[in-house]
């Protein structure tokens, strides 16, 4: 790292602190704080939800598994904007006909305050699994670039990232999202660019190698029931987890209800849900561009970390020993954008869920409005840096998250369902333990089977499961409760 990447990157920190500070403003209430005031635009709110979805796996990820196989990963888009599409037409309206401040308070309206609160539990247990993975994916990246260890990377990331969400709330949030947005993009065109102008036979190579080694096949209409890279599997698991992440995680959901009404957010979500192809595209032919870099110069130190299937690590290896002075720092610091941008959210989600939907709210110990948000702010940096840590190791940080998330985002997608479709059938606590229980179950399917020979439910299948055991449980005490009565 030469001073001039130093000084890019220092200017990376300062500018989006100033901007978190200036953009944020005086919060004076919770809602200030947690929703922005429900003053803003669709465009910014879009922008920052695309930004939100990207995180450290994308800019890592993706490349890696590009280098690693094809373009396959792209095929997902279809399910994913299809989940965005479906958010934004079935849910949306509903939290702002209800004028929810989260979205299990929708659950406490259709259903119960149990349904609430369990409802609540089972998000801040997911986001914090699912956050950890992007944190420990990006940490990999840092480590390699500062030659620091794993475990410091991981801290020092959590803290800057609490930083600035401590300044300004959810409006500081999205509009250093913006920010952070612009230049993660500039991340992976920068890096396109500069092996093109470095090969001899230019864009024309970077094809070529492709072209010969399949990097550019997209689509696999193979029927693989246990493989989220073939088309009709993959979609399903994107579909499934979409709705889940998009209507009933308060990550992404708080930045849809940050508009002033239902139809700026609508076009937010669908908007944010269309441009993923736009990165999903830009960072796969990222990850092209430097496996035909590493063809027409090989080295020693990648060739082992293919060996070892270490295929994370490439685009990180290749920022930090390739590139010039100046635009490694420029990439380095769409790094740091790029996680900033999923952990700023997923701190501002978990605490505005703690704050509103576990009682926190309620408390009169407090010496300020903002305290008890803040306090929650500093306590998820912790929780979230702590299971990184344990997550660091993972050959595949792009796959092991998506994994990661299945287990128990079906339940809180279940919930949902009965909450839209059946909520006139719903007991409180039958929905409450219907969900805890959908974890459990997924958990032995996925791991165990159902013994009797049978090998182990593909894990793809979890947030299907997880779903569909929780209308299912709803529906059957349902009709228990109805027998019951007319005995």
């Amino acid at each position: 790292m030469a001073l001039l990447d130093w000084f890019v990157i220092g200017g990376y920190g300062v500018v989006v602190l100033v901007l978190g500070i200036l953009a944020g403003g005086p919060s004076e209430t919770d809602t200030d704080y947690f929703l922005a005031g429900r003053r803003e635009g669709w465009a910014p709110v879009a922008a920052s939800t695309w930004a939100t979805k990207l995180s450290a796996l994308t800019f890592i990820g993706v490349p890696g598994a590009a280098i690693a196989g094809n373009f396959a990963y792209a095929q997902l888009w279809i399910g994913s904007f299809l989940a965005a599409y479906l958010v934004a037409a079935i849910f949306i309206p509903e939290f702002y006909r209800l004028r929810v401040s989260t979205v299990y308070e929708y659950l406490g309206h259709r259903i119960g305050p149990q349904t609430r609160t369990g409802g609540t539990i089972i998000f801040i247990i997911s986001r914090c699994l699912a956050s950890a993975v992007r944190l420990a994916g990006c940490a990999i990246a840092v480590s390699v670039f500062f030659e620091i260890a794993l475990v410091d990377a991981i801290l020092l990331i959590a803290g800057l990232a609490a930083a600035y969400v401590l300044t300004g709330g959810l409006r500081a949030v999205i509009w250093t999202d913006v920010l952070q947005l612009l230049l993660f993009l500039t991340g992976a065109i920068a890096a396109i660019a500069f092996v093109s102008v470095t090969l001899p036979g230019g864009v024309a190579q970077i094809v070529e190698t492709g072209a010969a080694n399949d990097k550019f096949r997209v689509f696999d209409f193979s029927f693989d029931l246990a493989d989220p890279t073939t088309f009709w599997m993959g979609n399903l698991f994107a579909l499934v987890l979409g709705l889940a992440t998009g209507g009933t995680d308060q990550d992404i959901a708080q930045r849809a209800l940050a508009c002033p009404n239902a139809r700026q957010s609508r076009i937010a979500l669908v908007t944010a849900g269309a441009a993923d192809l736009i990165s999903t595209l830009l960072f796969l032919s990222a990850g092209a561009a430097v496996f035909a870099y590493y063809d027409a110069f090989p080295r020693d130190a990648v060739a082992k970390l293919m060996a070892e299937n270490r295929h994370d690590y490439i685009f990180p290896y290749f920022i930090l020993h390739e590139l010039p002075a100046g635009l490694r720092g420029v990439l380095v610091a769409a790094l740091l954008a790029a996680a900033m941008s999923s952990l700023d959210s997923a701190l501002s989600g978990l605490s505005s869920s703690a704050y509103f939907d576990l009682g926190l709210k309620r408390t009169g110990r407090l010496k300020s409005v903002l305290q008890g948000p803040r306090i929650l702010v500093v306590v998820f940096a912790i929780v979230l840096a702590g299971i990184a840590i344990g997550f660091g190791s993972q050959p595949s940080i792009l796959w092991f998250g998506l994994q990661v998330m299945g287990y128990t985002y079906g339940g809180l997608l279940g919930l949902f369902l009965v909450a839209c479709c059946l909520h006139r059938f719903a007991d409180d606590l039958a929905s409450l333990v219907a969900a805890l229980s959908s974890i459990v179950v997924v958990v032995i399917l996925t791991q165990w089977g159902i013994g009797f020979g049978f090998a182990p439910i593909p894990w793809p299948w979890a947030v299907v499961i997880g779903a569909s055991w929780t209308s299912i449980l709803v529906l059957i005490a349902a009709t228990l409760r109805q027998l019951r009565q007319n005995l």
